[in-house]
């Protein structure tokens, strides 16, 4: 059985997000279940390509927290702790070679929600050190396909080598979305 905060505040977030025509995704524990990499979704991690002085007008009147950048995080969040919620404003980190962007990109919807990508994803929880977490998305891309538009975005940012070499070897080894053999969709 799936274990998620409440949906309702989400969807209702992504519905003013969308309709001021800022774009998002969902990541994070929330994307790995949508996806039935697993069975608990801790939080709610959007992203959208939008600074953070954006994203505040969006907030709806509920109480707010802002974080960042700090650490190996070169992004800043808005955070809803009431509902378990964060948006990560140009979600990026610092890396040994510059800052490594990584982009919002919609996959899909779940539940009435736009997914992010997996590739996305997956190079972050590398970059965070996670790597049960970039194992289950590198396995499911390896077995139901890549992007290779996300891939080579991936690509052009200074990664570090063995991140690099992942995602390359996605294009070499698996097969690009077109290519993959149909799956059922994501609902």
């Amino acid at each position: 059985m799936l274990t998620t905060p409440p949906l309702e505040p989400l969807l209702a977030l992504v519905a003013r997000l969308e309709a001021g025509g800022i774009r998002c995704a969902l990541g994070g524990s929330g994307l790995l279940a949508a996806l039935g990499l697993t069975v608990t979704a801790h939080d709610w991690d959007l992203t959208a390509d939008a600074p953070l002085e954006q994203l505040v007008p969006f907030a709806g009147g509920w109480p707010f927290e802002t974080a960042g950048p700090g650490g190996v995080h070169a992004d800043a969040k808005l955070r809803f702790p009431a509902h378990s919620i964060e948006i990560i404003a140009r979600f990026a980190f610092h890396g040994p070679r510059g800052v490594i962007r990584i982009p919002t990109v919609v996959t899909g919807r779940w539940r009435g929600v736009p997914l992010g990508s997996p590739e996305a994803w997956l190079a972050a929880y590398h970059l965070l050190e996670r790597p049960a977490n970039r194992d289950l998305l590198l396995g499911h891309l390896r077995t139901r396909g890549h992007d290779d538009g996300v891939v080579q975005m991936l690509l052009a940012e200074p990664l570090p080598g063995e991140l690099a070499e992942m995602l390359a070897s996605l294009r070499d080894r698996g097969r690009a979305l077109g290519d993959a053999a149909p799956t059922s969709s994501v609902t």
